[in-house]
């Protein structure tokens, strides 16, 4: 009997060495810049399904990046799914997953190694800047984000939408109820009688509802809980009129936007916990930067935060200044959709006394 991916990896989780026999390769002859032929070897493996998944990675991309680095991304991908795939999932929603984990990596590496403005179908916009998403659109990744949300928030933002079957259409807040029982995507298909594409598919929908209701609730209460939104309007506006008139622009902000952080820093902010609504731990700049920041963007930035790594050129300053200001400007933006949200929210279920102990 053909073993299934799931069988790959279940064997791998006992035995690190069965990588080694899952790995194979594609030896290739190909002409360097010198004319002469190198045999370059490329990355396949004893699934089937999976090589055809990363052969699609390889039609869309292969045209903008030299194929050794894809290689490397993909190899990176397949480590990633062995590490981290739910084997309490069928066999086919482990692959469908993987072939969605596997794409969000690749596209990450591409995006953070040669600058590429990608979006992928299946990445999930937490706010309105297409270029800058985060996939969260598994049930997995999904399960884990929730694990490490501080309970009390969670439950007040509950409350304040008046309960996810508030916000989710009737078929989403089902397959969701579903899922919460440990039920698996083909167990809820069959319960329900559609496809397992269907019970994905509008899973995925689901989960993008509940991030951006929840980003919608968080970034309200910064607004409403401090000066937060007036301070970062204040750096934003300043920050663009020096670009606008400054030749030498972003280098120069570095060392005010340092500041800036700094001036406004929480001792004890886990910055991995804040990225991402992950933990709410406090309504200030730094939390409504990290709710606005990629995950690109966090993975280069937070060595050069953590002083890991030294800013010492132009060309990391001015990235430095990029990163924060297209953040700030997302947080902004999102700011003012979700007052519009929240208040229409407050309007419809009629809380107006319990907005304040909702927010606090």
């Amino acid at each position: 009997m053909m073993k299934t991916l799931k069988d790959w990896i279940v064997a791998y989780r006992e035995n690190k060495e069965v990588m080694n026999e899952f790995i194979t390769y594609e030896t290739v002859r190909e002409q360097n810049e010198q004319g002469q032929y190198d045999e370059v070897r490329y990355v396949l493996t004893k699934d089937q399904k999976l090589n055809a998944i990363m052969k699609r990675m390889e039609m869309k991309y292969f045209k903008d990046v030299d194929r050794k680095d894809l290689n490397e991304y993909l190899l990176h991908a397949i480590v990633e799914v062995f590490e981290t795939a739910d084997t309490k999932r069928s066999p086919s929603e482990i692959i469908s997953w993987a072939e969605d984990r596997m794409r969000y990596i690749v596209i990450d590496e591409l995006k953070r190694n040669h600058h590429m403005n990608i979006v992928s179908e299946n990445e999930v916009v937490s706010h309105s800047d297409k270029d800058d998403e985060v996939n969260i659109s598994d049930w997995q990744m999904y399960q884990e984000w929730l694990k490490s949300e501080e309970a009390k928030t969670y439950e007040k933002f509950l409350e304040f939408v008046g309960g996810l079957e508030a916000i989710l259409s009737e078929k989403q807040y089902e397959i969701y109820t579903y899922m919460k029982s440990n039920m698996t995507q083909q167990e809820v298909a069959e319960k329900m009688g559609v496809s397992q594409q269907y019970v994905s598919k509008t899973l995925q929908s689901a989960v993008k509802r509940i991030r951006a209701e929840y980003l919608s609730f968080r970034t309200y209460r910064i607004m409403m809980k401090s000066n937060t939104y007036q301070t970062i309007k204040t750096f934003v506006k300043y920050t663009e009129n020096i670009l606008e008139h400054v030749t030498d622009d972003e280098a120069m902000l570095y060392t005010y936007t340092m500041n800036f952080l700094r001036e406004n820093e929480e001792e004890d902010i886990s910055f991995e916990l804040a990225h991402e609504n992950k933990k709410d731990l406090s309504t200030g700049v730094l939390d409504a930067l990290f709710d606005y920041m990629s995950v690109g963007d966090l993975k280069w930035f937070m060595p050069y935060w953590r002083g890991e790594k030294e800013v010492t050129t132009k060309k990391e300053k001015e990235k430095f200044v990029r990163i924060v200001n297209k953040s700030l400007v997302q947080y902004l933006i999102g700011a003012e959709k979700a007052l519009k949200r929240t208040s229409e929210t407050i309007v419809e279920r009629e809380i107006h006394e319990k907005v304040i102990d909702l927010i606090s």
